[in-house]
């Protein structure tokens, strides 16, 4: 009997949503500090040494300006203490992170003495802090700073101000990294809450907070176990329906300010299209992408390479419904990737292969133990099977080449590929069959669980 593991996971910290404190922490640099009446201290030229990377140069700068305005700890502690905050923040970017969390120490404690407890003041140097300390994966003291950062904005502008927007962005994504996932749902639905008391609910504004979300959702849902029990089915449809609501609160500002045919629709259309084939909820799915499709074609702005994207999607959505528009729409797109200039080199690659659809590919399958048919000595447990993609994109020709497992393995996995669906292959203008294709499937022994605490 074969133990499905659920891991209910989303990977945050890859591009775009990982901190890195050097690539940050130079919009927390004050460019001019007023240290006295009618002068002030310029960072232009520091800036300019660390774009150009001599971190060095722009260290020896910084440490300078402290060392000869040492004067101010006594006459003006607080632009003594913003001094102190561009050298940590230098130092932070130059990726000395020990020294920079030491001098901004320093800093704040400058800054405390001389302003009240919840002064804005304060918020640059504590959101230098906790930057630093998510790079160095010091989270819990990083949450703290910036939940003592995010306390100031409200006593200085209320709950809802959107000063502390960059500070929710962190907080979710200490969150996400240390797998808090309800807490970064929540952290997302505070942002959206905070643009909609400063803008209105139907504000344009609200327009790329609503689409990152229906696409956060949707991940956050496609992430969730499929077969898990009830009350992770649950949480997955709940996802779902966060993300199919934010596309159509987006779509409801865009056609109640600029009209049903505008192409803003087109990027709200095509999230509920993926969401819903996620969900493989396929009639919804293709009426969304169909919409979007007519919206492009209708759109002279639009060029070819979002054309052939919208046509192959509302094709791959009738591939997985059998529906026979599918080859029309994917013969369609290989004629204008021929005639399109932008797709040169790259002629033959879209339909060169068959792209599997849905569902994903089993990498891995978990046994509860080793089979009897295996030998020790064997390295690995797996089945080979060859199969043929037809032009329909459905499998055929399924045929067992060699496996070291037991049968009931090897049905599993017939049924399995005979269920998959793919992009099929087009050769010269024709939809073609693609035989001789072998998929390896790979198994291994679970690990017995730790017996209870009693």
């Amino acid at each position: 009997m074969r133990k499905i593991k659920n891991i209910v996971m989303v990977i945050f910290c890859l591009a775009h949503h990982c901190v890195h404190a050097d690539g940050e922490m130079l919009d927390l640099l004050v460019p001019s500090i007023t240290v006295s009446e009618g002068s002030s201290i310029s960072y232009t030229d520091i800036e300019s040494l660390l774009a150009d990377r001599y971190f060095d140069d722009a260290i020896a700068s910084a440490e300078e300006i402290v060392e000869n305005n040492n004067f101010l700890k006594t006459t003006k502690p607080i632009a003594y203490g913003k001094l102190a905050t561009n050298l940590a923040i230098v130092l932070g970017h130059a990726g000395q992170y020990e020294d920079s969390l030491a001098i901004s120490e320093k800093a704040l404690a400058h800054l405390e003495s001389s302003v009240p407890q919840f002064s804005p003041e304060l918020v640059n140097v504590i959101l230098a802090r906790s930057y630093i300390l998510i790079t160095m994966e010091k989270l819990d003291e990083a949450r703290q700073e910036l939940r003592r950062a995010q306390h100031i904005t409200h006593r200085d502008d209320g709950v809802f101000t959107v000063s502390q927007l960059p500070i929710i962005e962190k907080l979710f994504e200490i969150s996400a990294r240390t797998g808090d996932y309800l807490n970064a749902d929540k952290q997302k639905l505070f942002t959206l809450q905070v643009l909609k008391k400063t803008h209105g609910p139907q504000s344009e504004k609200l327009l790329p907070k609503l689409i990152e979300l229906g696409r956060y959702y949707g991940e956050r849902a496609s992430s969730t176990g499929q077969f898990g029990d009830g009350q992770l089915n649950h949480l997955r449809q709940s996802l779902f329906r966060q993300s199919i609501g934010k596309y159509e609160e987006a779509i409801s500002i865009i056609e109640g300010k600029y009209g049903k045919s505008d192409p803003r629709l087109i990027e709200p259309l095509q999230g509920i299209a993926r969401t819903r084939y996620i969900q493989r909820s396929n009639r919804k799915s293709e009426q969304a992408a169909e919409r979007a499709l007519a919206l492009i074609e209708g759109n002279p702005a639009t060029d070819t390479q979002d054309k052939v994207n919208a046509i192959i999607r509302l094709g791959d959505l009738y591939t997985l419904t059998a529906d026979k528009r599918a080859s029309d729409l994917y013969l369609r797109a290989w004629r204008l990737i021929q005639e399109g200039e932008e797709f040169k080199g790259q002629k033959s690659q879209i339909f060169r292969r068959p792209q599997r659809l849905w569902p994903r590919a089993r990498t891995i399958v978990y046994l509860n133990r080793r089979p009897s048919t295996a030998d020790n000595s064997d390295k690995e447990l797996f089945i080979n099977a060859e199969y043929t993609v037809k032009s329909n994109g459905r499998v055929g020709n399924v045929r067992l080449l060699n496996k070291n497992v037991p049968n009931n393995e090897v049905r599993s996995l017939r049924t399995h590929l005979y269920e998959t669906r793919f992009r099929p292959r087009i050769v010269e203008g024709i939809i073609v069959d693609t035989p001789k294709l072998v998929f390896k499937q790979r198994f291994l022994v679970a690990e017995p669980r730790p017996p209870l605490d009693t």
